[in-house]
């Protein structure tokens, strides 16, 4: 259990990642990044509403569960998932996110990222991220484990 809580952890900090990492990169800092009222807060909140960072953190264990080997029965998962939401609350992340958007964009930046996000197309993607990053994790988790020992051995990390 204490090897599967590792990779648990691990993988919700990937998911975590992933999630603050959404948008570019243009090096330009913004005065009030985590404001409350802040453009960039209000992009956090559009891209990373609470169902979705719920089914992100749920999706994350289960795949991180399944990479692992090890089962949980419905109330240890439950019980893991509360553990991970304790761990990184919703409005933290909520923070993180606006502190990265904000010391990447401009706040007109932000504005033109928004008003994407308020289309169809822009709401179907934020819709269908948790699922995305789920998919592309079980992918990953199934890839990572084939591969990584022959590498390892090929590059003389192990024997």
């Amino acid at each position: 259990m204490k090897k599967l809580l590792v990779g648990v952890l691990l993988g919700v900090s990937v998911a975590g990642a992933a999630a603050v990492t959404g948008a570019g990169s243009s090096g330009v800092r913004s005065a009030h990044a985590a404001s409350s009222d802040s453009v960039a807060m209000q992009l956090s909140r559009l891209v990373l509403g609470k169902d979705s960072y719920s089914a992100m953190i749920k999706q994350v264990m289960q795949g991180m569960m399944q990479a692992s080997g090890q089962p949980a029965d419905a109330k240890t998962q439950a019980k893991l998932e509360a553990v991970m939401l304790e761990a990184l609350p919703y409005d933290e992340m909520l923070q993180f996110n606006a502190k990265v958007y904000g010391s990447r964009f401009k706040d007109s930046e932000l504005q033109d990222v928004i008003a994407f996000y308020k289309t169809p197309t822009g709401a179907k993607l934020v819709k269908e991220l948790p699922n995305i990053s789920g998919d592309v994790g079980q992918l990953v988790g199934k890839i990572i484990p084939e591969r990584l020992p022959a590498l390892m051995k090929k590059h003389g990390l192990t024997k």
